[in-house]
């Protein structure tokens, strides 16, 4: 799962703004966030360039903890 939206908020950027910045259209960016569509790597480069944030700081760690029984 992407942190995009939350990132976005973040910067005050709305949908619209930012897939303008990336060149794709909000649509496809709804998508996006809310884990309809995965970018490629390229554009997750370019979605992290436009919300000034790295590429990992975009991946949300799911390393879950399971308790030794």
């Amino acid at each position: 799962m992407l942190k995009i939206k939350k990132a976005r908020k973040k910067v005050g950027l709305t949908q619209l703004q930012l897939a303008k910045k990336v060149g794709i259209n909000r649509e496809y960016l709804s998508r996006i966030e809310n884990n309809h569509s995965n970018p490629s790597l390229e554009l997750l480069r370019e979605i992290a360039n436009a919300l000034e944030v790295s590429v990992k700081d975009l991946i949300e760690d799911e390393i879950v903890s399971i308790p030794y029984r």
